[in-house]
């Protein structure tokens, strides 16, 4: 069976699925779902992209994302594979977690966003789950109605589209959820399954497509991210006034060291081994020291706020 063509460039937007390995479940309890939930937010922040809706059901996901650079697969990929391998590790499960590749359909926003969201929100109503939507917490669409504060999706992109009056926009938007309970899949008036839009967009996607030839991946250049290993370094130089050499000593306990390397990880699209490369240690070192430095700003408030400060600083960028 042939692959769906994957198009991947800056400023994109995308809905996402993947689901269970033959249908079987990729959450199994709450926790699952928030530990899922955590490294959606730190997939969003590594590759710089954008969540504009979200829903979680047991044996799937969907995602309403934008691209700030071209590099879908390299994101998707990281998320899926990190919650794969904590869930293996959780259930004590071997073998695949995910139904082979996750499916990507590109998006045009100008027409389609609103539908999409609504789409995507209705999924535990129309699964029979809840009775009404406010009572399932596995999506954004308490994040819509200003019952929750966003921490992961940003609703202000649509919300916008409806109304720039926040609350005529919030009630607006309950409106047309409700009203559109019944709407059918939009996807299934998709280009192919690769793309969802007017005709003219379409016709747009057609012409990438003849441009970039057959291949079945078009990724157009590298993994790109709004951050990098000088920035940080950079970064942390300048607000904790040190020197860089500060940072690379090997010194047992070196706080700026141990925070470099939970930087470099959280915030770039970096790999363990090449992060283990920088710091002369293995990458399993790598992902451990990461851990034991978020565990300890959890206990030390000095820490903590020794953190914040690169952080703040890193995305006034």
């Amino acid at each position: 069976m042939v692959r769906p063509l994957r198009l991947s460039f800056e400023n994109a937007f995308y809905h996402i699925t993947a689901r269970g390995n033959m249908r079987e479940k990729i959450f199994h309890s709450d926790r699952d779902k928030e530990v899922f939930l955590k490294k959606l937010k730190e997939t969003l922040i590594k590759y710089s992209m954008i969540c504009y809706a979200y829903c979680l059901m047991d044996n799937h996901y969907h995602l309403f994302i934008k691209t700030t650079q071209p590099n879908l697969s390299q994101g998707i990929h990281y998320l899926n594979s990190s919650y794969a391998n904590w869930f293996r590790n959780k259930h004590q499960i071997i073998g695949p977690i995910f139904q082979g590749r996750f499916k990507s359909i590109l998006v045009d926003a100008d027409n389609y966003a609103l539908i999409l969201s609504a789409y995507i929100h209705l999924n535990p109503l129309r699964a029979g789950i809840v009775r009404q939507l406010e009572d399932y917490p596995w999506s954004s669409y308490l994040d819509y109605l200003n019952l929750r504060k966003p921490n992961i999706s940003d609703p202000s992109f649509i919300l916008k589209s409806i109304d720039n009056n926040t609350f005529n926009s919030i009630k607006s938007y309950r409106e047309y959820v409700i009203e559109y309970q019944g709407m059918k899949d939009p996807i299934k008036k998709s280009y192919h399954h690769i793309a969802l839009g007017s005709e003219t967009f379409i016709e747009r996607v057609k012409e990438k497509i003849k441009h970039k030839g057959q291949r079945r991946e078009i990724p157009s250049t590298r993994s790109i991210s709004k951050y990098d290993v000088e920035t940080i370094i950079t970064k942390m130089t300048q607000v904790l006034n040190i020197k860089s050499r500060m940072i690379f000593d090997k010194k047992r306990g070196n706080p700026n060291r141990s925070l470099a390397i939970y930087l470099i990880k959280r915030f770039t699209p970096l790999s363990l081994s090449k992060i283990g490369e920088l710091f002369k240690m293995d990458y399993s070192a790598v992902s451990q020291a990461a851990k034991r430095f978020e565990q300890k700003t959890e206990m030390d408030n000095e820490i903590k706020e020794y953190m914040q400060k690169v952080i703040t600083a890193l995305k006034e960028i």
